[in-house]
């Protein structure tokens, strides 16, 4: 009967760690799953509007034309091209995408479309259209010459 009794101690002195030791273990498993979700939100690909994305063309490198035949170029693949002008200056050695609403999934479609590699974001306050793409002295990388 002593070895019962002994064994009954060790059982019962055990109990306060091994409670402690699942009780941190759960613990330490709820944060994983709150930082795995967190991640996830800020990680997780966006969902892309592809289909009626709108797209303002601004010529950056002075040829003209291009403006008109990149907008050509976008509607043959299914995007709506607002609009088509002259950019800010001429100077602009290769194109870039700019994505105005936080859809850089879209923006990064397009950009892959025209073979740049130029994606950055800048959202205002109330964007005008969804992308801008400043066509740069790079156009012949993607645009076609028979446009």
């Amino acid at each position: 009967m002593a070895k019962k009794k002994s064994r009954k101690k060790k059982k019962a002195e055990r109990r306060p760690a091994s409670i402690a030791y699942n009780a941190l273990v759960i613990v330490l498993l709820a944060a994983i799953v709150y930082l795995a979700l967190s991640l996830y939100g800020v990680f997780a690909p966006q969902p892309s509007r592809e289909g009626d994305l709108s797209v303002l063309v601004l010529n950056g490198c002075g040829v003209e034309g291009v403006g008109l035949r990149t907008a050509k170029h976008l509607r043959s693949h299914g995007y709506d091209v607002v609009d088509f002008r002259n950019a800010d200056h001429f100077e602009y050695e290769e194109t870039i995408v700019i994505d105005r609403t936080g859809d850089q999934v879209s923006a990064r479609t397009l950009a892959r479309l025209l073979r740049v590699g130029n994606v950055i974001q800048q959202v205002p306050e109330t964007p005008l259209v969804d992308i801008e793409l400043i066509v740069g002295k790079d156009y012949e990388r993607f645009l076609p010459l028979d446009g």
